[in-house]
C-alpha cells in the first residue's frame, strides 16, 4: 500500500529528499530536512547573523581647507585645531601669530635685553666712579706720603728703607685735633708700632694690662681695625693692601673692632 502525498521534500536544490518530518525555518518560514534546517546549513538570508554589510569603498581623509578637496591615505592632524590637512595646506595659519602678538612676544624678547643693558651700566657707572675714587685716594697718598716724609718723627734707628709714614690722629680723649706724622718699622708687628707710637705721641698705653681699655689702629677712611691680633705682621698689612704708606689712620682706644671715623677731622 503507497502513501504519495505524505511528507514534503526538503527546499534545498541538491537535496529535495522527501522527509516524513520537516522542520521550517523561523526565518525563512521555508520546508528543510533534518540536515537543511540550520540557518548555516541552508544559508538563510532571513537570519540577521547571516547577513553580511557590504564592505564601503574608502574615499581617504579629505582636506579640511576650504574649496580643497583633495584626500589623503593617511590623517595628519593640526596640533592646535586637530583637523586634517593635506600637505599643500598644512600651513593654514592655525599657529601663525598676529602682527600685535608678534609684537609682544618682540617685547618680551627685548625686556631682558634692556633689563641687561640697564643694570650693566649702572655697575659701569659704579665701576667708574670707584676707580675715580681709588685713583683719587692713591693721588692723595702720594702727595701726603711726600708731606708726612718732611715733619714725620720716630726712631732713628729704623734703616730708611724700612720706614713706612703714617698721618695719625690722636684718641678723642686727648682733644687733640692735628693728626700727627710719624714714621715706623715695616719689620714690626701690630703691637710693636702701636707701643712705638704711643711712646712717640706720649699717649698713654696700657695694652699689657689684661683689663684695660686697648688702644687700637683704625682706618680713617672706614673705621675699620687694621687687625684683631698684635702679633700681625705689619709688612702683611702693607702687602695686603690693608695699609699703603703715607695713608692717615686713628689711634683710639676700644675694645670694639670699628669707629665712628665721622669724629676724626
Amino acid at each position: 500500500m503507497e502513501f504519495p502525498r505524505v511528507g514534503t521534500h526538503c527546499a534545498v536544490e541538491s537535496c529535495k529528499q522527501d522527509d516524513f518530518l520537516p522542520f521550517k525555518c523561523t526565518h525563512c518560514s521555508t520546508i528543510f530536512c533534518k540536515n537543511h534546517f540550520n540557518t548555516i546549513s541552508h544559508d538563510c538570508k532571513s537570519c540577521p547573523d547571516n547577513i553580511v554589510a557590504e564592505p564601503r569603498k574608502f574615499e581617504g581623509f579629505i582636506c579640511s581647507q576650504e574649496e580643497c578637496k583633495s584626500t589623503s591615505a593617511v590623517e595628519m592632524n593640526c596640533v592646535e585645531c586637530k583637523k586634517h590637512f593635506c600637505l599643500a595646506h598644512r600651513h593654514h595659519g592655525c599657529l601663525e601669530m598676529s602682527q600685535d602678538e608678534i609684537a609682544k612676544r618682540l617685547r618680551e624678547w627685548e625686556k631682558p635685553k634692556e633689563d641687561f643693558r640697564s643694570a650693566k651700566s649702572a655697575v659701569d657707572a659704579v665701576i667708574a666712579e670707584n676707580l675715580k675714587k681709588s685713583k683719587k685716594i692713591e693721588m692723595a697718598n702720594k702727595v701726603q706720603l711726600m708731606r708726612l716724609k718732611g715733619k714725620a718723627v720716630g726712631s732713628q734707628n729704623i734703616p730708611t728703607v724700612d720706614r713706612r709714614y703714617l698721618q695719625v690722629y690722636f684718641p678723642l680723649i686727648t682733644c687733640k685735633t692735628a693728626p700727627a706724622a710719624v714714621f715706623v718699622n715695616v719689620q714690626w708687628t701690630l703691637g710693636k708700632t702701636i707701643d712705638s707710637i704711643a711712646e712717640i705721641l706720649k699717649i698713654r698705653n696700657s695694652n699689657n694690662l689684661a683689663d684695660s681699655v686697648k688702644l687700637k689702629l683704625f682706618h680713617h677712611r672706614t673705621g675699620d681695625v687694621l687687625g684683631e691680633r698684635m702679633d700681625t705682621a705689619l709688612s702683611d698689612l702693607f702687602t695686603k693692601g690693608q695699609l699703603v704708606d703715607g695713608q692717615s689712620v686713628i689711634f683710639e682706644y676700644s675694645n670694639e673692632n670699628k669707629v665712628d671715623f665721622s669724629s676724626y677731622k
